[in-house]
């Protein structure tokens, strides 16, 4: 996902108990990581970067997926496994 990648490496995006250290591809709850992929990582971060904002399907897999085609279901792959690793919004 190279279009994202001129962030500042030590960006810390956060949003409820959790911070995404986009230097460190790497996601905290409070002191604990969780296990992400990279690509579950690139629509996370596509995901808080839009926060408060509707981003289409279509947008995701042209955001993270810039040079291949890909079915939607890679997507829902992906989302599902951020939906488990962030518990599905149980903590805001």
């Amino acid at each position: 996902m190279n279009s994202h990648r001129d962030l500042n490496s030590e960006a810390v995006l956060r949003f409820g108990p959790y911070a995404f250290h986009l230097g460190q591809r790497l996601v905290l709850e409070g002191d604990r990581p969780l296990r992400l992929g990279g690509r579950a990582l690139d629509v996370l971060q596509v995901l808080v970067e839009h926060a408060g904002s509707v981003v289409s399907k279509e947008e995701l897999i042209a955001q993270v997926w810039p040079r291949s085609v890909v079915e939607e279901i890679n997507l829902r792959v992906h989302i599902a496994a951020l939906r488990r690793a962030l518990g599905d919004g149980q903590n805001g």
